[in-house]
C-alpha cells in the first residue's frame, strides 16, 4: 500500500499512484466510468475523446471535461473548451487522472497556464470487508416504494434511509458541501438525472439531525458520497454509522464492491475509511486556467497564445 508521512508522523495509507506512476488501468477507466455515471452532467459535448461536462456549477466533476480518449489535434480541442465553458460562465477545467488521453496533456496544460486544484484519491473496498469492521445494526434497508424510507438504529445513533433527497437531509448538507449550498440547484439537476438505484441517509445525534451520505448502485458498485457531518457531531461516530447503513442498503441491492474519492486534506475522513479497510487506486486533480492576461481577451485565446501554435 502506497503511503506518504502526514503532519510528522502519520501515515496516510490512501495515497494513491498519480500521473507518471505505475497503475491499474482498466480498473481506474472502470471507475470513472461509473463515477460519471453516478454524477450525470446537465450538459455534455463530445470532442473527439473527450467529454466536456457543465452542470451549472454544481461540482468540479460535474463542470470539467473528462479526458477518457484521444482527440485529433490537443490545441483545437482546448481551443473548443474553451468556447464551450465561456459559454457556461464558467473556467475552463480539466480532470486528469493517469489514464488521461492524450498523453501530452500534462505538458500542454502547464504551458497554457492550467493550475492544479489539489489531488483527490479513489479507493476501494470489499464491502464484506467493510461489514466485518462495522457492527450494522440495520435491517430491512431497501425502500419499498418511492418516498418511502427505513429508520434504524446503527451503532447507537438512529438512522432514516430515504430514496429521494429530503428537506433535513438537503439542510444538514448544505451545511457542510458546497455542492448542497451554493451549488444546490444544479446538484439537485443532476440528482433527477440519475438512472440508477440511489439511497440517502441522515443520522440523528442526540435526536439532531447531524450527518448525512449518499449512495448509488452500478452493477455491483456502491459508490459513496456526499458524506457530511456537521462540526458538532464530529468525533462521535456519525460517519461511520452514515456508512454503516449505505453499506447494508448497498448489499441488499445487490452491490459487493464500494468506492469513494476522498481529497488529500480531508484527514479525519482518510483515516475513517482506511480503518474501514479502503484501498487506494489512483488520484487525480482538476486542472483550471484562471481568467488572467491580456485584459479582455477571452481565456480560450489566451490560451492559444501561450501554446504559440503555429
Amino acid at each position: 500500500m502506497v503511503t506518504e508521512p502526514v503532519g510528522n508522523s502519520v501515515q496516510d495509507a490512501l495515497v494513491a499512484p498519480t500521473v507518471g506512476e505505475p497503475v491499474d488501468g482498466d480498473l481506474s477507466r472502470e471507475l470513472e466510468d461509473v463515477a460519471h455515471r453516478a454524477w450525470p452532467p446537465l450538459r455534455e459535448q463530445r470532442v473527439g475523446g473527450w467529454v466536456l461536462r457543465e452542470s451549472a456549477g454544481s461540482s468540479r466533476r460535474g463542470n470539467s471535461v473528462w479526458a477518457r480518449g484521444d482527440v485529433g489535434d490537443i490545441a483545437d480541442a482546448l481551443d473548443t473548451v474553451g468556447q464551450f465553458y465561456a459559454t457556461a460562465g464558467l473556467p475552463p477545467t480539466v480532470q486528469i487522472t493517469p489514464v488521461s488521453m492524450p498523453s501530452a496533456i500534462h505538458e500542454v496544460l502547464d504551458a497554457a497556464g492550467f493550475d492544479d486544484t489539489g489531488p483527490t484519491d479513489v479507493c476501494i473496498a470489499d464491502l464484506g470487508e467493510i461489514g466485518e469492521r462495522l457492527v450494522v445494526g440495520a435491517t430491512g434497508n431497501v425502500p419499498a416504494r418511492p418516498g418511502s424510507s427505513r429508520t434504524a438504529a446503527v451503532n447507537g445513533h438512529r438512522t432514516i434511509l430515504l430514496d429521494t433527497v429530503g428537506d433535513t437531509w438537503l439542510d444538514v448538507a448544505g451545511q457542510v458541501l458546497a455542492t448542497f449550498a451554493g451549488q444546490r440547484t444544479g446538484t439537485l439537476g443532476v440528482l433527477a438525472n440519475l438512472t440508477m438505484p440511489a439511497a440517502y441517509v441522515l443520522c440523528m445525534v442526540d435526536g439532531v439531525p447531524m450527518a448525512v451520505g449518499r449512495g448509488t448502485v452500478d452493477g455491483d458498485w456502491l459508490g459513496v458520497y456526499s458524506m457530511a457531518t456537521v462540526p458538532a457531531a464530529r468525533g462521535r461516530g456519525a460517519a461511520r454509522t452514515v456508512l454503516a447503513r449505505l453499506a447494508a442498503w448497498a448489499v441488499d441491492a445487490g452491490a459487493s464492491r464500494a468506492y469513494l474519492q476522498v481529497e488529500q486534506t480531508s484527514t479525519a475522513a482518510r483515516r475513517l475509511y482506511a480503518a474501514l479497510g479502503f484501498r487506494p487506486v489512483y488520484r487525480y486533480s482538476y486542472r483550471r486556467l484562471h481568467a488572467a492576461g491580456v485584459p479582455g481577451t477571452p481565456p480560450h485565446e489566451r490560451r492559444c497564445a501561450s501554446l504559440q501554435r503555429p
